[in-house]
């Protein structure tokens, strides 16, 4: 492919990690599209001769881009995503890749007759923690998972004031937005999801979505995984702790530094790894796959199959 002209669909918050992440990769996106043009106007500010579109398909279509970052709601993830992949445009989609099956069985559709690539954006998939992890399962450090035990929660009432507490733009609460993650971290680490059931609750006034979950599954390979999310919990808590035949293995986001290994047979070991956000990472593998140095890690059908299992416990 010729040098990346990257667009951003979306100007919200998650647009700038996006933006930073191509720029930690020497790549300046020069197009972008919000609903909200000043969102739009804003993120595009000191970019030369930057370009700000009134929507998705006028930007998709001006022949000004190569490769697109789809950083919109759920609900509008499959419109801009299916027409750039139309049109032989790499694009990377925020996760959840969707706010229904549907929508997210379109999208995977349209990845797999298009010429372009369509990446879900896991980012934690390319933590150097999780690389870590990865790694040492793959090692048979702790032998057979029993238990992956992962929470992400925190005190976030102000969701309740923006687009991610309502439904039909969401798709679903904390247990979508945040074990989207969770769930791909379980895929990626210990196997593919063969049952799935969870427990929500909604505290939030003027919210139709839960702001807690816990979200329970078993592999294929028969470990079991509890994943936890909230907007409305404590001081917040981030982890991941997976428990094999032989050992456990435990990895703080707020600590941060280190990968921790405790063996039944053996001294306990600690893996220093370095901590980031993973954008510059994702991104990095994003423009790699794109020229060819290896297949795309993390496709349209891993963010598919994420949203499956957590659709799956809300009906």
């Amino acid at each position: 492919m010729s040098t990346p002209r990257v667009g951003i669909i979306g100007c919200g918050g998650i647009a700038y990690a996006h933006r930073d992440g191509y720029r930690a990769n020497g790549i300046e996106p020069i197009a972008f599209m919000d609903t909200n043009k000043a969102a739009a106007e804003a993120l595009a500010k000191d970019v030369k001769n930057a370009k700000v579109f009134d929507t998705a398909q006028a930007l998709i279509e001006s022949g000004m881009v190569n490769v697109v970052s789809v950083c919109s709601p759920p609900a509008f993830h499959e419109e801009a995503t299916v027409l750039s992949l139309r049109n032989g445009i790499h694009t990377l989609c925020e996760k959840p890749l969707a706010h229904t099956i549907e929508s997210g069985k379109n999208i995977a559709a349209a990845a797999a007759s298009s010429s372009a690539l369509c990446m879900t954006a896991f980012r934690h998939r390319f933590l150097a923690s999780m690389v870590k992890i990865r790694s040492l399962l793959d090692e048979d450090r702790i032998g057979s998972v029993v238990f992956f035990n992962n929470i992400f929660c925190g005190h976030a009432p102000g969701m309740k004031d923006k687009w991610f507490s309502k439904k039909a733009l969401a798709g679903g609460g904390s247990m979508l937005d945040t074990s989207s993650h969770s769930a791909d971290l379980f895929r990626f680490l210990v196997g593919e999801v063969a049952e799935q059931k969870a427990v929500t609750n909604r505290r939030m006034e003027n919210a139709d979505v839960e702001d807690s979950a816990v979200l329970i599954v078993k592999a294929d390979n028969g470990a079991i995984g509890s994943m936890t999310s909230s907007w409305m919990a404590g001081t917040g808590e981030a982890y991941v702790d997976i428990m094999g035949e032989k050992g456990r293995i435990f990895y703080d986001y707020i600590k941060g530094t280190e990968v921790r290994v405790e063996l039944l047979n053996g001294e306990p070991e600690v893996h220093n790894v370095e901590v980031t956000w993973g954008f510059k990472e994702e991104i990095e593998h994003f423009l790699g796959a794109i020229e060819g140095k290896y297949p795309l890690a993390c496709t349209a059908h891993d963010g598919l199959r994420s949203l499956e299992i957590i659709m799956r416990c809300y009906s």
